[in-house]
């Protein structure tokens, strides 16, 4: 039993040193490439790329059932990546959170506006789900 204890404060602490690690990397990353900070001034109009978002949107349900992946429920996080209906779909959204980043970072787009488009995401995302303990999370 003593061992087992050894063993557990050990792998415990080379977790914490990895996470330190990890942290210091991560800080260090960050110093040396800061993310571009747009002024005001320099935002671009969000109207059409608002447009093309909700276009997005609309690809995304034509394409990809959310009825169908609301229904997935017991995954495991092996099987995520070979499944037929949640993986294209996962990748899909890829381009839409790309969209609505480059939305909020480069463009004018109103506060009111951003949260209506992150709801409408949101609701894509959740079918999609996430996986936790072998099932699928539609509610994150």
């Amino acid at each position: 039993m003593n061992e087992n204890m050894n063993t557990d404060s050990n792998s415990e602490e080379i977790k914490r040193q990895q996470e330190k690690e990890d942290s210091e990397f991560l800080a260090d990353y960050l110093a040396r490439h800061p993310e571009p900070v747009i002024s005001p001034e320099g935002l671009r109009e969000a109207g059409p790329e608002i447009i093309e978002l909700e276009r997005m949107f609309i690809s995304f349900e034509s394409e990809h059932s959310l009825e169908e992946l609301n229904l997935i429920i017991d995954l495991t996080p092996a099987d995520a990546p070979n499944h037929p209906v949640r993986e294209p779909a996962k990748v899909a959204l890829i381009p839409i959170v790309t969209k609505m980043n480059i939305l909020k970072k480069e463009t004018n787009i109103s506060p009111k506006k951003q949260e209506e488009l992150k709801a409408k995401y949101m609701k894509l995302s959740r079918a999609v789900g996430m996986i936790n303990n072998n099932k699928v999370d539609h509610n994150r």
